[in-house]
């Protein structure tokens, strides 16, 4: 790096910080603000926002409303809104139709908690086959409603609220605004297979360059025959012929307390039609499991995040492949699991 691009480093690096992701955390620059966060465990789609009592409760009203109101195609299928499940003041479940285009054998349970000025929600499919009409069907498939309920009001009970930065010292997921606590190994209630699918997915933007962005995704429930090293091959095969391409480095990273881990930065011509950066980095590829999941971590330099809406025209990339490779070093080798998450 020459002195420009060491001091667009030092400008990342002076400020990171550790953050909290799923069972792991990384240093992150504070000039990278998160912009998109997801988290399904077992099926069931979490989420958090911050809100007040009042909100909370004008939301669900205004929910129950919505769904009061919605008609299925086949009358059959009424009422839209089955249920309401007032498990207490702070917790509710909805059990509702899936679909207004589906039988109402199909359900979604929508549960929502308030605490600690959050509103939690946990989404999660089911099957009802117990009316009479639904006879026939119980010789292929079986009602699972009622034990999908106690998974939902399970997950919602070990929801608790985050502060931006926290870093708890518990066995949990970390996701925006929120924490699902408990250990990779506990079996969820009512869930479909006794052990812990969980999958996070996280972006990290800088939005004074917006086409320099970081993503994350840990999951449980994925194991490949192959790792990113075996398949790089592949891919500079398939990018030979872009007259931007090159491989600035690939290999075995050494990461604290991950056994697995490789590399692969390269150069090409980008998403938005100019010479970038695509840097990947995976994990645990062939292990997999609660305690030692799948992780990705792709960076892109030159080329806006699927999560960006407006799209001003790119002239070049914001970094230089030596800032790009800078940061991306001073990041990633500060992954590692969060003590005490497991």
């Amino acid at each position: 790096m020459n002195d420009q691009e060491r001091q667009t480093v030092e400008a990342y690096t002076d400020t990171q910080a550790p953050v909290c992701i799923g069972r792991f955390q990384v240093d992150m620059p504070s000039q990278m603000k998160l912009s998109f966060s997801s988290l399904t465990v077992n099926e069931a789609k979490i989420s958090a926002t911050p809100n007040s009592r009042q909100m909370f409760e004008r939301f669900i009203d205004k929910r129950k409303a919505e769904l009061e109101a919605m008609h299925t195609v086949d009358a059959g299928d009424q009422p839209f809104l089955k249920r309401i499940i007032q498990v207490s003041d702070d917790m509710v479940i909805i059990d509702r139709n899936e679909s207004p285009h589906m039988p109402d054998a199909a359900r979604l349970l929508e549960g929502y908690k308030f605490e600690g000025l959050t509103m939690f929600s946990v989404k999660l499919t089911a099957i009802d086959v117990d009316d009479e009409k639904y006879k026939a069907q119980r010789k292929l498939r079986q009602s699972n409603k009622s034990e999908r309920q106690k998974q939902v009001e399970y997950l919602l009970n070990h929801l608790l609220p985050r502060k931006a930065g926290e870093i708890p010292e518990r066995p949990g997921l970390c996701f925006e605004n929120g924490f699902l606590a408990g250990d990779a190994d506990q079996a969820i209630p009512g869930a479909a297979v006794p052990t812990r699918k969980e999958t996070l997915a996280v972006t990290f933007v800088d939005p004074k360059k917006r086409d320099v962005y970081m993503h994350i995704n840990i999951d449980s429930a994925i194991t490949t025959s192959t790792t990113l090293l075996d398949r790089s091959s592949d891919a500079e095969s398939v990018l030979k012929d872009d007259d931007n391409f090159s491989v600035l480095r690939k290999g075995v990273v050494n990461l604290d307390d991950i056994d697995q881990a490789e590399e692969w930065l390269g150069t090409l011509t980008t998403r938005d039609k100019v010479r970038g950066d695509n840097f990947l980095l995976e994990a645990n590829s062939k292990r997999g499991g609660a305690r030692q999941p799948l992780v990705s971590i792709t960076f892109k330099n030159g080329e806006y995040s699927l999560v960006e809406d407006e799209r001003p025209k790119l002239d070049n990339a914001s970094l230089t492949d030596a800032e790009a490779v800078g940061l991306w070093d001073a990041i990633t080798r500060t992954f590692k699991p969060r003590p005490g998450a497991f």
